[in-house]
């Protein structure tokens, strides 16, 4: 009898002692994080984002963001002298999609963080620029397909043509216009990002039906918080 209760205490313990292990499996990168400071917890949270379905909101797009792949390098956390704010600066290798479109990235991402309630969260994702990138991409895509020029313009940056480029010359003469994207490839630098874009347009000239595959670069400045296109690569 005396056997049977040894062993009894032995399992609650080797059960209690699973309990813990698997606590700290889930909770301890948290807490290191939160004991060595801002700085292990912000690349702590951005190291969390790394796996397949991230989805990211893109502003005007009726669909997210979804990652395929997401990977964070080299990241420097500056935290503000009050504390309650910081940045974080990190090469970001994404794979993903735009409902249809693939969206594939490599450069340099910046991701502000608030602390509220005690946790570290981005503002306003884990990847921002890139967000914000693909979001002048669809809305160049949305205007040119619904033959919007003033839309265009308003896309372009300073001392642009109105918005009047080559692809929105290709554009305007079709009726029934149709513009798919299949892929944009991106290169994000400090200030500006790098575009191919593999495109197919469709439609009708009075003479003859248009369907037209190609690439386009496409150079979007980066201002403030948005990108508009530089007016030449539009």
């Amino acid at each position: 009898m005396r056997r049977l209760e040894d062993w009894g205490k032995l399992g609650g313990i080797g059960i209690a002692a699973l309990a813990l292990a698997a606590a700290l499996l889930f909770f301890g990168p948290r807490l290191l994080g939160a004991a060595a400071g801002p700085e292990a917890e912000i690349i702590t949270t951005l190291k969390e984002a790394e796996h397949d379905g991230v989805s990211l909101p893109v502003p005007g797009a009726p669909v997210p963001l979804v990652s395929r792949k997401i990977q964070y390098a080299r990241i420097a956390v500056s935290v503000a002298p009050d504390g309650q704010s910081a940045e974080a600066y990190a090469t970001l290798d994404f794979e993903g999609v735009l409902g249809t479109t693939v969206v594939s990235t490599a450069g340099v991402e910046r991701v502000p963080f608030a602390l509220e309630a005690g946790e570290w969260k981005p503002q306003p994702s884990v990847a921002p620029r890139l967000v914000a990138a693909v979001a002048a991409l669809e809305a160049r895509r949305r205007a040119l397909a619904q033959g919007l020029p003033q839309e265009l313009a308003r896309l372009t940056g300073p001392g642009g043509d109105g918005g009047v480029g080559q692809a929105w010359a290709e554009a305007a003469p079709l009726r029934r216009r149709r513009l798919t994207v299949a892929a944009w490839y991106l290169r994000l630098e400090r200030d500006e990002a790098v575009v191919t874009e593999h495109y197919r347009l469709e439609g009708d000239l009075p003479s003859r039906p248009v369907d037209t595959r190609g690439e386009r670069p496409l150079l979007l400045v980066r201002e403030g918080d948005q990108f508009l296109f530089s007016p030449g690569l539009m």
